[in-house]
């Protein structure tokens, strides 16, 4: 079986790029944290996903879909922790916090739809299958380290409580990607997963 999966992602602005990737590299350097460091800044609208087809097909299929899609605001509701004991930020509600980002949501429901019929099914640690994946908007910060032993969580999140860096409260979605990343997927596979960025759609009002 493959070792290659594939992530379609949305890509923020730079800006909050940029604070997701200091916190990351703060975390590495403190506390060993590779995981969410592993990958470029990414809300993932679908991950781990293994083809049935080749990549030109892929992309292909994917193509239609981007150019149907229209920029959009996306609201950064700040770092949050998750019931796992790991950190994000929360990109997954409306302006006023309250109810989910419908259009954001929108857009992942149909890349889910698109490569559904294209993916296999696999057994991979702590990664789901498309069928089972369920998008809920965030940017990590912290991940599958604390997923996996939870007892740093609290002086996690007050270490990035602590750190001089604010993401923008909102930006506009523009950007979406297509990752390939190659690991041994039965264990932590975010401690060795070389990546490759495969190609990039950018949404327009045209």
């Amino acid at each position: 079986m493959t070792d290659i999966r594939y992530g379609i992602f949305l890509r923020p602005d730079p800006e909050t790029c940029w604070a997701i990737t200091q916190i990351t590299l703060a975390l590495r350097q403190q506390y060993g944290f590779v995981a969410a460091a592993a990958f470029a800044p990414h809300a993932t609208l679908i991950g781990n996903m293994q083809s049935g087809v080749s990549e030109e097909e892929l992309v292909a299929t994917l193509d239609p879909l981007f150019s149907a899609v229209r920029p959009l605001p996306v609201y950064n509701s700040g770092v949050q922790r998750t019931p796992k004991g790991t950190y994000e930020y929360n990109i997954d509600l409306d302006a006023a916090g309250q109810q989910p980002n419908r259009a954001l949501r929108a857009v992942a429901a149909s890349v889910k739809d698109a490569v559904l019929p294209l993916h296999v099914r696999h057994d991979d640690y702590l990664a789901p299958n498309v069928q089972d994946y369920y998008f809920a908007g965030h940017l990590g910060l912290a991940s599958f380290e604390l997923a996996v032993d939870n007892r740093l969580s609290d002086e996690v999140g007050e270490f990035i409580a602590g750190l001089p860096i604010t993401a923008p409260t909102s930006f506009v979605a523009r950007w979406y990607t297509l990752f390939e990343f190659r690991a041994d997927w039965s264990g932590h596979w975010w401690n060795d997963m070389p990546w490759r960025h495969v190609t990039s759609w950018e949404a327009t009002d045209e």
